[in-house]
């Protein structure tokens, strides 16, 4: 709901407020739900702050804005023009963004010496509790102007000590939960990698004595959240929106620049963040044919052949795959070209005859012969320098004239920027797609960005001009193909952000299967985005990541709690693992609603780490119980659960044992992990985690 009285406008949820000084773009207040309230300027400043003139005029704080006018000069002062509500969320030019039936309002804001106009636009999703903020800059003058920086959100708070909390990591080991105390001074969360990156993930929360917020950035590239603390001021600006690093773009005049939009909510607590942000996800930005229908239980070969393989093997997997109850075999990088190391190939999308058996029709038409779907892995994306891509078109590659390429994974990136590749990539992958019939895509991209370099292209210009492309690319291939169910991936979770769930169903969460790793993997991801989105496998024992070795069990326990496959060689398992995985399946199957659309919590404990899935009736629910480690001589360690009915009866079922307790015995009193510690399985595996499931049905009583 958006109500706008004089210059004030107020924003609600169902369960937050926003309160907004229009002619100022000030925020006066943003947390709890107020009740009605005819005034309010209580919450304004003495004197109020103007939040748009720049720079240091009278804010020293970091500015949302930077532009460098023709004349050379970076002073701007807007003046507020008007404020326009909307019933329907305007589309954004050329960028992924958020959907959904919500009100918008936009406020405009002009530089009168420049014509040079600002738009603001703020749209409420009530069912979430999330604010979605963009902004577009139009340049009124008759001369260019540069842009230096564009944020998507700016949102000052009061007060300078706050706990920032950011997500963090590499390669196999993303997302990792960090929070640090901030009382002055600034702090950074960024990438400078061209995407959103291992490294850092755009999605961010602030924490303070009355509450916390999140922010995230709907993008995939280069981003930048910044922590600024005012000791004058006594506030803390936070920005959050594209990174301004090599940042220089030329506007026109007449021409307009669009900011990625940003999101951003307020909770009591961590799992009201997540519940918030798992909603806003699930409802407003996946969509499509699978954003409600259960995900299929996939076997990939990857961990199971690498690149050594050929049809009799592929086959042989696939079939006992099958026989083990999946659903999709899913074949990954090697079918291509001369592809049989990761030295070439890259770009050559046209089949490998001798290692599929004839080509990609015919091997899918056999993978759906023994009852299965077939899933392919590309990486549209890059070029080989040995392939006859590069050899035909060395100009599509990304790299300076001149200059010796930066190579990673021995191959570089496309020239996205350039219209020409771009209709290269959408032929050849369509194509690919179109003559293999796969009903599942896995989208990789394996390096990062280096030598950025566009004919054409400023150099300020590149980064954002290559999203613009990858979008253009990524979006036709999946309008083209709506049935089809997409996969991102990044060597494993490197680009898993919400632009990119605007067009891939789910997200191959790390590169790391192992058990024990994915456990913080996949629970620091749980803080901004759904189990739904979330790809996790069972692999081989021992890891092949870090050469752990756990139990199947543990291993499905794990994986359960994201969109379940398993990456191994099904036709060598022993007797043993077979029926195991046999029973997981079924399992799965049997709860996949469940386990896939319910809402889930994290249960975090002294020495212990897992999560609880609620069906949205609370009738029924899943939870995994992990203990991490254990020292002799200690007491005995215990678990509580969330989200369950207080005053419902459940049955609870756990190794095998049953027993009954209420909700609010569950939640609020303390389960005792009496036996979970197996020595002969600790025995027989290193750095093992002994893990537990717990099914809980509810009782019909009376």
């Amino acid at each position: 709901m958006i109500k706008k009285k004089g210059s004030i406008v107020r924003l609600d949820t169902e369960n937050t407020t926003l309160v907004m000084k229009a002619d100022t773009a000030e925020y006066l207040y943003y947390g709890r739900r107020l009740g009605s309230v005819a005034d309010f300027g209580i919450f304004e400043g003495n004197p109020p702050r103007n939040m748009l003139s720049f720079p240091h005029r009278p804010d020293y704080t970091e500015p949302n804005l930077i532009l460098c006018n023709a004349d050379g000069g970076a002073t701007y002062e807007f003046t507020f023009s008007r404020a326009r509500i909307f019933a329907e969320k305007p589309e954004l030019s050329e960028l992924p963004s958020s959907y959904g039936e919500s009100k918008t309002v936009e406020f405009k804001y002009v530089d009168l010496p420049t014509k040079v106009s600002l738009y603001l636009y703020y749209t409420v999703f009530e069912d979430c509790d999330v604010i979605a903020v963009s902004a577009r800059l139009v340049n009124g003058s008759k001369k260019e102007i540069r842009v230096r920086r564009l944020m998507s959100l700016q949102l000052d708070l009061p007060g300078i000590e706050y706990d920032i909390v950011t997500f963090e990591g590499a390669w196999a080991r993303e997302r990792h939960k960090t929070e640090r105390r901030i009382e002055g001074g600034v702090f950074c969360n960024e990438s400078m990698r061209g995407s959103s990156s291992h490294q850092n993930n755009p999605f961010v929360m602030v924490k303070g004595d009355k509450g916390i917020f999140a922010l995230n950035l709907v993008y995939s590239g280069n981003h930048k959240e910044i922590f600024a603390c005012d000791t004058e001021g006594g506030k803390m600006r936070v920005l959050a929106g594209m990174n301004d690093y090599m940042f220089d773009w030329q506007l026109a005049p007449g021409q307009e620049l669009q900011a990625p939009e940003a999101v951003m909510c307020f909770a009591p607590d961590e799992d009201g963040v997540s519940a918030q942000m798992h909603t806003f996800v699930s409802e407003h930005i996946v969509r499509g044919k699978w954003k409600k229908r259960e995900r299929p239980i996939l076997f990939n070969n990857w961990e199971g052949t690498y690149f050594n393989f050929n049809e009799e093997k592929l086959l042989s997997i696939a079939s006992a795959a099958k026989e083990l109850g999946a659903e999709m075999f899913v074949l990954d990088d090697g079918w291509f070209g001369k592809r049989d190391t990761d030295t070439c190939s890259l770009g050559d999308w046209y089949d490998n005859v001798e290692k599929t058996g004839g080509g990609l029709g015919r091997l899918a038409e056999k993978i759906r012969a023994l009852g299965l779907s077939f899933g392919i892995w590309v990486e549209p994306e890059m070029i080989s320098e040995d392939s006859d891509l590069y050899r035909a078109h060395p100009n599509f590659a990304m790299k300076i004239p001149g200059r010796t390429p930066t190579r990673m994974r021995h191959q570089l990136m496309l020239n996205l920027a350039d219209e020409r590749v771009q209709n290269y990539v959408v032929r050849a992958i369509s194509d690919v797609i179109a003559r293999s019939g796969a009903e599942y895509v896995k989208w990789d991209y394996n390096r990062s960005m280096t030598d950025c370099y566009g004919k054409g292209v400023p150099a300020g210009e590149y980064f954002h001009r290559y999203m613009l492309g990858y979008y253009r690319v990524v979006s036709r291939i999946v309008k083209k193909f709506p049935s089809v169910l997409f996969e991102g991936c990044a060597g494993g979770g490197g680009r898993l952000d919400l632009g990119n769930l605007c067009y891939f169903q789910q997200y191959w969460t790390s590169d790391c299967t192992d058990a024990r790793e994915r456990i913080d993997i996949q629970e620091g991801t749980s803080y901004g985005y759904p189990q739904t989105i979330m790809s996790a496998h069972v692999s081989a024992s021992p890891n092949h990541q870090t050469m752990n070795s756990s139990p199947i069990f543990a291993r499905f326990n794990v994986a359960c709690g994201g969109v379940l496959g398993y990456e191994l060689d099904a036709s060598v398992l022993s007797e043993e693992d077979r029926k195991a995985i046999a029973e997981q399946i079924a399992f799965y199957k049997e709860n996949r609603k469940l386990l896939q659309f319910g809402d889930q919590y994290r249960l975090r404990g002294a020495n212990s780490a897992g999560f609880i899935t609620v069906a949205k009736d609370k009738n029924s629910a899943i939870a995994v119980v992990n203990l991490l480690g254990w020292r002799c001589a200690t007491p005995e360690p215990y678990i509580r659960l969330k989200g369950l009915n207080p005053a419902a009866l459940y049955e609870v079922s756990a190794d095998g044992k049953q027993f009954t307790a209420s909700g609010d015995m569950l939640m609020y009193g303390d389960i005792p992990l009496a036996g979970i510690i197996k020595y002969d399985v600790a025995r027989e595996n290193s750095g093992c985690i002994q893990s537990r499931m717990y099914v809980i049905k509810r009782i019909k009583q009376g």
